[in-house]
């Protein structure tokens, strides 16, 4: 598992799973790869779910380039509602989706993969947690009730628990297929 030279951006809300994101930070960074930070304001602080950790925007949604990141990864977040509301978010995903960027979600952060492509993620393969199922599925998608599934350039992972595989499983596509699908 290698990421160097690779760049991830993080999609990241306030609230965040400071767990989830330092796993795959470790993770990344690890393997000698580089992370942004995105979010809705430059320079914003963004505060954990228990608001003992404190983040910064590396990069405002709308400033992201596809030239800028070889993968766009969603977290789960406390507050999915806020981050499917945002035009932003949902045109960064879709944008990625079809450029054929490896992007990835996490737990509930496939609600935004649900909102931002809708029937483009029919007959996908994807996993997510038993309460996102029926959105999922209401897409065209294939719920497979694994920890980690791929589908080319789509990768998802059913919880937080399964984020250590779901990084290295990202990080493999990612040099495998240089961040562009084949």
């Amino acid at each position: 598992m290698q990421a160097r030279g690779k760049t991830i951006a993080i999609l990241l809300p306030n609230h965040f799973n400071a767990n989830l994101f330092n796993s795959l930070r470790d993770c990344i960074v690890g393997a000698g790869g580089k992370i942004l930070v995105v979010g809705f304001k430059q320079d914003e602080p963004l505060t954990d779910s228990t608001r003992k950790e404190v983040l910064t925007i590396d990069i405002a949604t709308e400033n992201l380039r596809l030239g800028d990141y070889d993968a766009l990864i969603i977290l789960d977040s406390s507050t999915p509602e806020e981050m499917i509301a945002s035009r932003k978010n949902l045109g960064l995903i879709s944008k990625s989706y079809e450029h054929q960027k490896v992007l990835g979600a996490v737990d509930r952060g496939v609600e935004l993969l649900v909102a931002a492509l809708g029937p483009l993620m029919s007959d996908r393969e994807v996993t997510g947690p038993p309460e996102s199922r029926i959105d999922l599925e209401s897409t065209g998608a294939n719920f497979v009730d694994q920890g980690v599934v791929v589908d080319k350039y789509l990768i998802t992972a059913r919880t937080v628990n399964d984020a250590q595989r779901f990084c290295r499983v990202l990080l493999d596509v990612v040099q495998s297929i240089g961040g562009l699908a084949a």
